[in-house]
């Protein structure tokens, strides 16, 4: 063998581990950059789409799971992942909330601005007992869930959900329910098991389900009334129905099961009652929905936006008033045709009401309540997940509504189309084999003492008694969560917080645990 050839065959093993190492050192620089709660090891590809189950329990707060014993909702939390609670749209409304949940879009997109609404257009009124405009596809804008499901040449099936009785965008499920309040637990239970039953070419390939129960207990008696608990307690024996039914069919861990609800619940009392009829002239104004708070329209020859604004502000230390352009940017609420001229919110716990309705109740307490700003915790809802994406175990800080069209979607291996939301809370705990966990810091601002709760992609913040759910952003320095008009950006033991536009200074950790 000739020298040069010998000298050939040497260099090769040198130059094979050159090569190697050049490849290892481009895939460490162009990995992405881990969040706080770093996930250990690679996702792993993702198995087949199956079938997707969407609950919602009206009404249930996100400290309903601890009132009673609930073994059907606590076997699906062990198998999957449990958030501390759901952060809700403005106004945190039935059909307003459902609706958001199921196209990613604040009102100012979707269309459904509340339970009770005003079309200038057509100048009607839209309300949630009215089966007219309730099945009118009309009210319903942006792209539902079971209208992305079936153009993908896939099957929904709803048994029950707000917008779901409508052709929005000329789609409607291929299987629908209209709202029967009459329909019995195990009869829901029933149909959904029986629609699982079908030959795997018609089985539906996304479900709803929903439960009015709890928000009924909580609005009669108030959310801390035993009737809560009882209520809790006969949603999670039909819950238990359905495991039961699901595991018989091999499907309990072959499926995915999203739990959810539309918000929390508050009590009030007559003596915490805010009358506009003490305020303004009533047949001046047109008031499209009245509560927590109140939607009011200027009419032809009556009180303009600002004659609105100019009395009721200031006119209650209990209440807030806008013109529709000024309301809070992160309520998402000032650009639809069908938001109202003023905007009036009551602090939490107090209503807007009118003296001829209130001179119908009876003194004392008077029951439930929501529809407050989102972030109040107390009109925080729930959020489980079960199935082939979650590993068991997994604890999550708040979440957003708005963030589970998305997610649906990627379960469901189906293009999303735009939304307000994103994936990003999802994405690093999505099958992945990791148990993702929760870290805690406390934070001292000059003004203000604030509880920071970090996941893997969304960290909450806690401040008095509000809860902000923030996804994580892309920073080139520290660790950035970031909302409209929220902001908290760490870097090692201080940060700058931001809350509603407002900064807070001089923001220092001060203890931290996992």
């Amino acid at each position: 063998m000739s020298p040069r050839i010998k000298m050939k065959l040497l260099k090769l093993p040198c130059i094979m581990l050159i090569t190697a190492l050049c490849i290892f050192m481009l895939a460490a620089c162009g990995a992405p950059k881990e969040s706080p709660i770093a996930a250990e090891q690679a996702l792993p590809a993702k198995p087949p789409a199956v079938p997707l189950l969407l609950i919602s329990i009206d009404g249930v707060r996100y400290d309903y799971l601890d009132k009673a014993n609930l073994p059907a909702f606590d076997r699906l939390i062990k198998g999957g992942l449990r958030a501390d609670s759901l952060q809700q749209i403005f106004p945190t409304k039935t059909f307003a909330t459902h609706y958001s949940m199921v196209t990613g879009l604040h009102p100012d997109r979707s269309g459904v601005v509340a339970n009770s609404m005003w079309d200038p257009d057509r100048q009607t009124r839209f309300f949630m007992g009215n089966r007219d405009t309730v099945g009118d596809g009309y009210w319903y804008e942006g792209e539902p869930i079971w209208n992305t499901v079936e153009k993908a040449g896939k099957t929904a099936a709803t048994y029950f959900w707000p917008g779901s009785e409508a052709a929005i965008g000329g789609i409607r499920p291929t299987i629908w329910m209209p709202y029967d309040g009459d329909a019995t637990h195990d009869e829901r239970i029933a149909q959904v098991l029986a629609w699982l039953d079908m030959p795997l070419d018609k089985r539906p390939d996304f479900l709803t389900l929903y439960f009015s129960v709890v928000d009924s207990a909580g609005h009669d008696y108030g959310p801390d009334h035993p009737e809560v608990a009882s209520a809790m307690q006969e949603v999670d024996r039909a819950l238990g129905l359905l495991v039961k039914g699901l595991e018989q069919r091999d499907l309990l861990n072959n499926m995915h099961i999203l739990i959810t609800s539309d918000h929390g619940m508050q009590d009030i009392a007559t003596d915490r009652y805010i009358l506009l009829d003490e305020y303004i002239d009533l047949s001046a104004v047109r008031v499209s929905d009245w509560g927590p708070a109140a939607q009011i329209w200027s009419t032809e020859g009556g009180l303009s936006a600002d004659e609105i604004v100019a009395s009721l502000k200031n006119a209650h230390p209990k209440m807030r008033v806008w013109k529709k352009a000024d309301v809070p940017a992160r309520y998402h609420f000032s650009e639809h045709k069908r938001v109202p001229d003023v905007v009036a919110e009551a602090d939490l716990g107090w209503m807007i009401s009118s003296t001829p309705f209130y001179q119908r109740m009876e003194s004392g307490p008077a029951g439930g309540m929501h529809g407050w700003d989102p972030a109040w915790q107390n009109m925080h809802g729930i959020f489980i997940a079960h199935g082939p994406a979650f590993a068991p175990g997994i604890k999550t800080p708040a979440l957003r509504g708005i963030d589970l069209y998305t997610l649906m979607a990627e379960l469901m291996q189906i293009e999303a189309v735009d939304t307000d939301g994103s994936l990003d809370a999802f994405s690093p705990i999505l099958y992945s084999p990791v148990v993702a966990a929760i870290r805690t810091s406390n934070w001292l601002c000059d003004t203000a003492e604030l509880v920071l709760r970090e996941g893997a992609g969304s960290a909450s913040v806690q401040y008095g008694e509000r809860v902000f759910s923030l996804p994580l952003q892309v920073s080139a320095s520290g660790v950035r969560y970031e909302d409209t008009d929220m902001l908290f950006w760490s870097k090692g033991n201080t940060a700058q917080v931001t809350i509603d536009s407002v900064e807070l200074n001089n923001c220092l950790q001060i203890q931290s645990s996992i």
